[in-house]
């Protein structure tokens, strides 16, 4: 018989792909996850074939096929931290942690359907891949269909207990279909091994499983009803999620919970924690894609900012109004397309100069500072925007719009200190524009420190309405104290600021950008009368990236360095959470945060004695079979020609076969010993044709001239004894695999200790069939 079992292979691994048929109500887009899956499904399916044809030792097929399934996961996911771009190494391991730290966050702290990043399709591939190895090992491996229920069962109920609602009746049938299709395939195979009746009048006997077949499909056709409709018919129970995430949320669908950013920022705040909550997903026709609005904020007062006015009012003509730029300014028009937001009311994140009505009439406004207000919640949206390439001469100019004289008030404390500064780095003559490149670039240097671990006022000396002089004379802080600092300075030079709360573009994810909570940003916007509002990014770029194109263009006084442009930043995934709600612009990162890897040791510190005893039992059960496997290979070393192997491999089926009862009678030769064995094992003709095969050979080393050369009977020992094993009670078929003879004999030798003298017939190296 074959041991490639094509029927079965196909059937595990069609089995492994459909359980995660309910992850396509959790991860979106579903294609994202779903082709690493098909490909890791693949290779352990394949793999399997091929070593169950080279080898019979069932561990070794298993371990086989895990190596193959990390390399394949290590060639999809891993490139570029391989040796020779082929081998996964110690770094690949590394970026795979991260990886799994990400998808972790997501799915704790999404809820359904979160985005297949990088993270969570290496996870869910993996998992995938890990599900379709066990049911293989289980169902054909080792011949227990039955037994590979178990993973299935577990993957399925990993993705059905994340959703708030009951799964349709197509992800639940087709996974229990195919099992049920090992199952009766085994069943099936087993029924016809005990032969059948010749009917009267017919040359061939009739189908022994026929009948039963019938039975146990209409009775796998009625449990299967009876699962789908029964649960229609009774309330649903609340679900149970596993690691508390991806259900959470009205409806399931949304993100985890509402994220708002503070419209009051305190500048001289350290919080202790940061949140990675994925808050928008979006896609947009911009090649360099802007920051987010969702708040300015006007006034400073004794280290904090705040907005001036709390006046709202809609446009007479239902429109956002767009640039303030004259109509000579170049501009094209870009699109973003939210297709999920988790930011609480009233704040929207929009880019600046948005345009057109995104909205359905009377759910927004707009504040004293045109910054969008929501009054109903707007999940997803399209906005497009104007973007901006204005020349430098269209900088010119003094600001003399009354409007916004309030935004060049600078803080009376920190005044002294931001002349000298401004002095520093401006020269006499220098148009605002330059002016502003100055001090951006200034603030850019190496002069200045990205931290968000910041020196402690009080221990400094300072008064808790002195922040901004602090971080002067420190050079150190985050985007908050970066913004604030430019805009004050701006200020001084008689260049109207102010600052703008958001969100980083966030991380390109397939043709998606997703961002997190912990891409919160603070940034400066300058007033320029023939343009109006225009960002600058003061923040060194290892935090805020690459400056606006037209704040680089600019020749800075000497010894202040331009801006080095680096790639689009993006929030670590492994940065701790904290609860939901309010989140402050930037907040760092303390001591306090744990790592996914810190909680995992900590729970083992907890719980080992637990721990070690799970691994001891998992040992001592791992021992005799590892005995035996190590007494056959010993057996064919030792070995010195044909005959003595085939010899060693007989007393091994003998033995293998006394496990689960089937001993020969006392003084049986070799053959009559075959006629026993086949008869009490119920050996189907192929089966019982190996055994014979097993024998002649058997007869012809004891009997042929030394040294002549003699085929393996290996595969056919094997073939014969798992087709008895499979035969057997389930008590019989454990015993033999966990505490087999040969194994026992093994260690026994090993430790010196003499073998057993009064043992059962058959079971000794003496025993009388010969």
């Amino acid at each position: 018989m074959s041991r490639a079992r094509g029927a079965d292979v196909a059937l595990a691994a069609l089995a492994a792909l459909v359980v995660t048929l309910p992850l396509s109500d959790l991860f979106t887009p579903t294609a994202a996850w779903a082709r690493p899956c098909i490909v890791l499904v693949l290779a352990v399916a394949l793999s399997g074939i091929g070593l169950r044809a080279l080898t019979s030792v069932r561990p070794l097929v298993v371990a086989g096929q895990a190596l193959v399934l990390v390399e394949a996961a290590a060639l999809l996911h891993g490139q570029g931290h391989l040796a020779g771009g082929l081998l996964p190494t110690l770094d690949t391991a590394r970026a795979f942690g991260v990886l799994f730290g990400e998808a972790y966050q997501t799915v704790t702290q999404y809820s359904a359907p979160a985005p297949a990043d990088r993270g969570t399709t290496l996870a869910i591939s993996v998992f995938v891949g890990l599900t379709a190895l066990a049911v293989d090992a289980i169902a054909v491996t080792y011949r227990s269909p039955a037994l590979a229920g178990l993973p299935l069962l577990t993957a399925f109920l990993a993705a059905a207990t994340n959703t708030t609602a009951g799964l349709a009746a197509w992800m639940i049938v087709p996974p229990a279909l195919v099992w049920l299709a090992m199952v009766g395939r085994q069943g099936v195979g087993s029924l016809r091994a005990w032969g059948g009746t010749v009917e009267v009048g017919s040359a061939r006997p009739a189908d022994p499983a026929g009948s039963f077949a019938t039975v146990a499909r209409s009775v796998g056709v009625l449990a299967l009803a009876t699962a789908v409709v029964l649960p229609g018919l009774v309330p649903h129970l609340p679900p149970t999620f596993l690691a508390d995430g991806l259900a959470r949320g009205d409806g399931g669908t949304g993100t985890g919970g509402s994220v708002r950013l503070s419209t009051s920022v305190d500048i001289a705040r350290d919080l202790a924690e940061r949140s990675a909550d994925p808050v928008l997903v979006y896609r947009t026709t911009a090649d360099d894609p802007e920051p987010l609005r969702v708040a300015l904020l006007d006034t400073y007062r004794r280290g904090r900012w705040l907005s001036s006015s709390d006046a709202t009012f809609v446009p007479v003509d239902g429109q956002l109004p767009g640039s303030s730029a004259g109509p000579e300014v170049t501009r094209t028009t870009e699109r973003i397309e939210v297709t999920r937001s988790g930011i609480g009311l009233p704040q929207v994140a929009l880019p600046a100069n948005a345009i057109g009505a995104p909205f359905p009439a009377g759910s927004w406004r707009l504040d004293g500072n045109g910054v969008v207000e929501l009054t109903a919640p707007a999940p997803s949206y399209t906005v497009d925007y104007e973007a901006l390439t204005p020349t430098a001469a269209q900088f010119a100019g003094v600001a003399a719009d009354l409007a916004v004289q309030d935004d060049l008030r600078v803080d009376p404390d920190a005044q002294e200190a931001l002349a000298a500064l401004l002095q520093r780095v401006t020269e006499a003559g220098q148009t605002p524009l330059q002016k502003a490149v100055a001090i951006q670039a200034h603030l850019r240097s190496s002069a200045y420190t990205y931290s968000e671990d910041l020196v402690d006022e009080t221990a400094a000396g300072r008064r808790p309405e002195e922040p901004l002089v602090r971080f002067l004379e420190t050079r150190r802080g985050y985007c908050v104290q970066f913004a604030t600092a430019m805009i004050m300075l701006a200020r001084e030079a008689g260049i109207p600021a102010r600052m703008a709360v958001g969100f980083l573009p966030g991380r390109l994810d397939g043709d998606e950008r997703v961002i997190r909570a912990d891409d919160a940003h603070a940034w400066p916007e300058l007033y320029f009368p023939q343009l109006g509002w225009m960002r600058f990014e003061p923040t060194p770029g290892v935090r805020s990236g690459v400056a606006p194109v037209y704040s680089s263009e600019q020749s800075a006084p000497e010894g202040s360095a331009l801006p080095v442009p680096t790639s689009a930043p993006s929030a670590s995934s492994s940065t701790p959470t904290r609860p939901r709600g309010d989140v402050t612009i930037d907040t760092p990162q303390g001591p306090r945060g744990t790592s996914t890897s810190t909680g995992v040791l900590r729970a083992v510190a907890q719980h080992w004695p637990t721990v070690l005893g799970v691994l001891g039992v998992l040992l001592v059960l791992a021992l005799t079979p590892l005995g035996a496997w190590l007494a056959r290979r010993r057996a064919q070393r030792r070995a010195r020609d044909d005959a003595e192997r085939v010899e060693a491999q007989w007393q091994s089926l003998l033995l293998r076969l006394g496990d689960i009862g089937l001993v020969p009678g006392d003084g049986a030769t070799p053959r009559q010993a075959s006629r026993e064995l086949a008869r009490a094992a119920y050996l189907t003709p192929d089966e019982g044709a190996a055994l014979g095969r097993v024998v002649d050979t058997l007869e012809r080393a004891r009997y042929a001239r030394p040294g002549a050369d003699l085929p393996d009977v290996a595969p056919d020992a094997d073939a014969v004894w798992r087709a008895a094993l499979g035969r057997r009670r389930r008590s019989a078929r454990v015993r033999a695999l966990f505490l087999p003879e040969e194994g026992r004999r093994h260690w026994r030798s090993m430790l010196g200790r003499p073998g057993r003298t009064d043992a059962e017939p058959g079971r000794d190296e003496d025993a009388s069939v010969r």
